[in-house]
């Protein structure tokens, strides 16, 4: 009997050609959800869950299990979870084009399932294919909890810490070198001042430079994984060293960041960068490094790093 149940599961699994294409193909789906999560920033305004699960985790699965029924030989079952596969994805193409936001990943993996449906579809069943696919499209109505909003649409992102009556707004290049040589000196003063609730401090990277604008978007993109003042300080640290290594490639700057601990997350900073221009219009600033002090009313605006130490050094 064991003997027989062993021959069994082996003629199953023993993969065709066909075999191969489905599970070759499956393996893709899940290539691809992982492409996404790592580096889908194109598709951050869309947002998609069923029962507070992620679509990407669900995708995962749902590949994972075609897999599995490929392997053992279950045809017909991986037919009807591709059938209603389509129905959702009828249903997620409809999503975005109903709000026109698209998602090149999310349309490359449907593209994915609906070429395993067609390399799986059997007229024969073709009433049990259109009642699961319309099962598939229902259950998502039903189920399914999307949004398009971007994440800053609440709240933009700004680089500002602390709770302190006292702001201060600190101008800087990463490529000037008085910046540069600056930085360090008042890293550890104005983090003791933030963690007092002294001071507001906001860090406005002025784009004097023409990679400048390069910078300040890994910048924000650090705050948007971690927003702490010590990690604020380390991260401008380690930009500041890529503007004396003169690296300009945004390949290159990525790795350099990763090489030296700051991790990322990518999202559209162009809200973040408004109301950074709005500081810089409202100060009138002309040349870095300015340190912009509002202290009880009174606007103090200071230039040179000796000066700047010594202001910095002087908020009670």
């Amino acid at each position: 009997m064991v003997r027989i149940l062993i021959k069994s599961m082996a003629m199953k699994t023993a993969l065709t050609g066909k075999e191969k294409i489905n599970i070759l193909l499956a393996l893709a789906g899940i290539a691809l959800v992982f492409v996404y999560a790592y580096c889908g920033d194109s598709c951050s305004y869309l947002k998609g869950s069923i029962f507070g699960i992620d679509l990407k985790y669900m995708g995962v699965l749902f590949m994972g299990t075609l897999v599995a029924l490929g392997l053992f030989g279950l045809r017909d079952y991986r037919l009807l979870l591709l059938s209603a596969g389509v129905g959702a994805e009828v249903f997620l193409i409809g999503f975005q084009v109903q709000n026109d936001v698209f998602c090149p990943y999310c349309l490359s993996f449907g593209a994915v399932l609906l070429l395993l449906f067609a390399i799986n579809l059997d007229w024969s069943k073709r009433k049990l294919v259109g009642i699961f696919a319309v099962l598939g499209l229902l259950f998502f109505v039903v189920f399914f909890d999307g949004s398009v909003t971007p994440a800053f649409a609440a709240e933009p992102l700004k680089p500002s810490f602390g709770n302190g009556r006292v702001h201060v707004r600190i101008y800087s290049d990463y490529f000037c070198n008085p910046c540069s040589k600056l930085d360090p000196e008042i890293a550890g003063p104005i983090a003791n001042l933030v963690k007092k609730n002294v001071i507001t401090v906001t860090f406005v990277d002025t784009p004097a430079h023409q990679h400048t604008a390069l910078y300040a978007r890994y910048f924000l993109y650090a705050l948007n994984e971690k927003k702490d003042i010590d990690y604020a300080n380390k991260v401008r640290h380690v930009l500041f060293r890529a503007a004396v290594l003169n690296i300009s490639d945004r390949e290159k700057l990525e790795e350099h960041l990763k090489k030296n601990g700051v991790k990322f997350k990518v999202y559209d900073p162009t809200p973040s960068f408004s109301i950074l221009s709005g500081y810089l219009n409202e100060d009138k600033i002309r040349s870095t490094p300015t340190v912009v002090i509002l202290d009880s009313g009174r606007k103090q605006a200071v230039k040179g790093s000796a000066n700047i130490t010594k202001a910095i050094g002087e908020i009670k």
